[in-house]
């Protein structure tokens, strides 16, 4: 038989919360829901990544799904449809400009190598009394084209001083006499 007092102390049993534990607080990082890759330091996850990895270099939306995710058994319908919704995601755009952007501060990188090292190149043989005078005058005029020193300008001015409403009037007898007006 069951004593009524311990089976009553039972029922109104309350939580007490002890001092120093957090309760709903859980400090330590929580993996990911089922399903889902961790988020990377640019806020995707490594199958996003990928995907926009796969469209950088030149794969279409499909491809880079399938390159991306497990979409063997998908339709080709369904996998254009989510290629289409993840290339649309403002993280992989954002992505993909930062990858664009990346590629030409490289590119512009490198071309200002080259130009520094053809510059380097045709003052050495300007300044050089080793090269022939031919060479070092034909160096010499691209260092100056390098710098616009030897730019044509052409300048023009209007001399006319016609009013909008004599303008107007000159074109409209100009068209009545090829017969549009």
């Amino acid at each position: 038989m069951t004593n009524p007092k311990t089976t009553k102390a039972k029922r109104s049993a309350k939580l007490q919360v002890v001092a120093g534990t957090d309760i709903g607080t859980d400090k330590k990082k929580r993996p990911p829901p089922k399903g889902r890759s961790p988020l990377q330091p640019n806020g995707l996850t490594a199958k996003q990544e990928a995907f926009a990895l796969a469209i950088f270099n030149g794969s279409n939306f499909s491809d880079a799904y399938r390159q991306a995710y497990d979409a063997e058994n998908m339709q080709p319908a369904t996998i254009h449809r989510q290629a289409y919704e993840l290339a649309t995601n403002s993280k992989v755009t954002a992505r993909l400009d930062e990858l664009h952007r990346e590629r030409e501060q490289q590119r512009r990188m490198q071309s200002l190598s080259r130009s520094d090292l053809v510059l380097k190149q045709l003052t050495e043989m300007a300044l050089s009394s080793e090269v022939q005078d031919g060479a070092r005058v034909r160096a010499l005029e691209l260092l100056g084209k390098s710098v616009a020193l030897f730019t044509d300008r052409v300048e023009t001015e209007d001399k006319t001083d016609r009013s909008a409403d004599e303008i107007e009037r000159d074109l409209k007898e100009k068209l009545r006499r090829l017969g549009i007006a």
